[in-house]
């Protein structure tokens, strides 16, 4: 249906689409049988899954802020974050930090309240506030560069590790989720194609999951639904029914291009 064609292509980049055909290309060329209906149908259930991780990531970002905020503060100072002696590599801290100064001073500069009452008062901004203005690569960046013996309590228990257990799991894991939600978010944020895409940040999956691990999409899935059982268990249920529906709307698209496996519904909790 060229006309069909015609007026998606005037409100889609035709350089964006074209990530999504790739899937049903043989040797450069469309697999016979291959329709623009296929093209599309696979382009709107990346839209509605990209909606779907927006929507779930959020409440995990919101909480690592939280959790690496509170325990800072309680642990060691309210300005500690900025004390590189806190880190395992100073190359890494020195990274974070240029990306921290940078989104502060454009707080500042956009005329954020807290940002210019404490920057004018104090010079510096608590943890409390700080988070607030990072973005989550920043927070990842710094969360995963703490030394493991800051902050340990009286039961042993060092920064990294109490912020990590408020997600129910431990730090090296945390970590990596982080990081590689980072990325998850900035794709959903960018609008870039998750389908079928190589993600060279994988996630460390937990020894009971490790048979899926791989560089495509069912893994990110699978740590999401891990933190909210740990988190919001109630929770999941809804989101793993609005997951599901979204790959029963396009029953056409081929799910095994993101290492779906067959029983993933189970896996998953949908």
């Amino acid at each position: 249906d060229e006309d069909f064609a015609l007026s998606r292509l005037r409100d889609l980049n035709y350089y964006r689409l074209r990530g999504y055909w790739l899937t049903l290309e043989e040797n450069g060329t469309f697999a016979e049988g291959t329709s623009f209906d296929d093209i599309w149908e696979l382009y709107q259930l990346d839209r509605e899954l990209r909606g779907w991780l927006w929507q779930a990531v959020a409440p995990i970002e919101i909480k690592l802020r939280t959790q690496f905020a509170y325990e800072f503060a309680h642990r060691c100072g309210p300005d500690a974050y900025l004390d590189a002696s806190n880190y395992f590599r100073q190359e890494n801290f020195d990274r974070a930090l240029a990306n921290y100064e940078r989104e502060r001073d454009r707080a500042y500069s956009q005329g954020v309240p807290y940002v210019v009452h404490n920057m004018d008062k104090y010079g510096k901004l608590p943890v409390w506030a700080a988070v607030e203005i990072m973005s989550f690569g920043t927070l990842s960046m710094f969360y995963g560069n703490l030394d493991f013996t800051v902050g340990v309590d009286e039961n042993g228990t060092g920064l990294a590790d109490a912020i990590a257990g408020a997600f129910g799991t431990k730090q090296r894991y945390l970590k990596s989720w982080a990081h590689h939600l980072t990325t998850v978010r900035n794709i959903a944020a960018h609008h870039d194609r998750f389908y079928n895409r190589v993600m060279n940040i994988r996630p460390l999956l937990l020894r009971t999951d490790s048979r899926y691990a791989s560089y495509k999409q069912f893994p990110t899935l699978l740590i999401i639904k891990r933190i909210y059982e740990r988190s919001w268990p109630g929770e999941w249920r809804t989101l793993g029914k609005e997951l599901s529906n979204c790959f029963e709307k396009h029953p056409e698209v081929d799910l095994s291009p993101m290492d779906f496996p067959s029983n993933w519904k189970s896996i998953l909790g949908c």
